[in-house]
């Protein structure tokens, strides 16, 4: 499925229609490519009047109640991010193709470091103020599409067993796995989240998902060992000097809610990192066909509408340098910047990031799929400014929790 859409978009660095071949091309593929969730069921006990009259209890066959659930909601995301690229139509910016280095040079007379890619142009007065509303109500639409790609994709991972052999390569302390600064880090109650990311002092996506799969790996173990204990049902002792498994138990669980609260703040600064340790290794070893297939068309459609809103992000930035009077350069709502690629000073003073501009919508849609349809219409009747951003799609790649870990994976245990 990544290779279809890497065929079909590429790496999307032009906003426009697609080619009629090459979407007949995608949706006749991806129907080839789901179709085998047609085929899947789940058996539920139903009553059935036998010709004697006698009520019988008889097994019938039923969709499986995440794809009949997430399927239909994946192929309308995907229908509105076809219409988003359709509708770039008629538009007031355009592409320059730059032919060497010396060619490119964005606007403010710096050396791009992009100077290899179309770039984009706007007029010298910038974008009229119908163009300007027009993609920032398609930026909101692509957002909402990219929340929910993301929330099914994450519910899906979470259904996804982690494989006995990464479970056994695992630290079995969440200390070990937090590591000594991390953990310290945790154990001080006085601190809030923020604070906690503050000293984690993340300066790049590699950090960020280090931090994650420490963060992953940590909760983990102290599941199982909580569940065990669980499972033990330890009895208080009256003696003063041994230790109360009780108040460890509590401890425990202490810390892990705020690695959780920690890992879903790391995870909303930066929104479209690769995939974790445990991700990768879940959808590696993973045996169920139909979890498979929902991960990767979920996957797929929140890449692709991550690079859309990369996209108008970079044609936002085009209209700023234009003209710095221009509404968007006047948003000064507070966000964290998404890590992508900086042309000039100029920016990183004005540029916030877009995804957090709009997160910060009171938008309470797309925490489930059903909701698709409530946030199209929720999106049409906002009208909130947004700033832009500029950021590559991120490339695969995976990052091992330890050296016990990676040393245990071996090609004979890979489906």
């Amino acid at each position: 499925m990544n290779m279809h859409a890497a065929s079909v978009f590429g790496e999307l660095w032009k906003l426009e229609p697609l080619s009629e071949e090459r979407k007949s091309k995608w949706q006749r593929e991806m129907d080839w490519l789901i179709s085998p969730t047609n085929h899947m069921v789940e058996l539920v006990p139903a009553k059935q009047n036998g010709a004697n009259g006698r009520a019988l209890e008889i097994m019938t066959p039923k969709a499986r109640a995440d794809i009949h659930m997430n399927l239909p909601a994946l192929r309308k995301l995907d229908s509105m991010l076809i219409e988003a690229l359709d509708s770039m139509v008629n538009t007031e910016f355009w592409y320059a193709e730059v032919g060497s280095r010396a060619e490119g040079r964005s606007r403010n007379g710096g050396q791009s470091m992009r100077w290899w890619l179309p770039s984009p142009r706007v007029p010298t007065i910038g974008l009229s103020e119908i163009e300007r509303k027009r993609l920032l109500h398609q930026g909101k639409l692509i957002y909402q599409v990219f929340k929910a790609a993301k929330s099914i994709n994450g519910h899906v991972l979470l259904e996804m067993p982690i494989p006995e052999a990464i479970k056994d390569a695992l630290p079995k302390s969440g200390k070990a796995s937090l590591g000594e600064e991390l953990y310290r880090i945790l154990t001080v109650e006085s601190v809030t989240v923020e604070e906690m990311i503050n000293c984690l002092n993340l300066k790049s996506e590699h950090g960020a998902l280090e931090a994650i799969n420490r963060l992953e790996a940590a909760i983990f173990a102290w599941k199982e060992r909580i569940a065990e204990q669980n499972v033990k049902s330890p009895v208080r002792t009256s003696w003063s000097f041994v230790r109360d498994p009780i108040s460890e138990l509590d401890k425990m669980e202490s810390i892990m809610r705020r690695a959780e609260l920690l890992l879903l703040q790391i995870k909303n600064k930066y929104p479209n990192l690769p995939q974790t340790f445990l991700d990768v290794t879940k959808v590696q070893y993973g045996k169920d066909v139909g979890h498979s297939i929902l991960e990767a068309y979920s996957r797929v459609l929140a890449n692709l509408a991550f690079s859309i809103l990369s996209r108008i992000g970079d044609i936002l930035q085009e209209d700023l340098m234009s003209n710095p009077n221009s509404p968007v350069a006047m948003s000064h709502l507070v966000g964290a910047r998404i890590p992508g690629i900086s042309d000039s000073p100029m920016l990183d003073r004005v540029r916030h990031s877009l995804i957090h501009q709009l997160n910060s919508l009171d938008g309470k849609c797309l925490d489930s799929p059903e909701t698709v349809d409530a946030c199209d219409l929720e999106a049409h009747r906002e009208d909130a400014k947004i700033s832009s951003v500029s950021a590559t799609p991120s490339r695969s790649r995976v990052w091992c929790i330890g050296r016990e870990a990676c040393h245990s994976l071996s090609a004979s245990n890979s489906p």
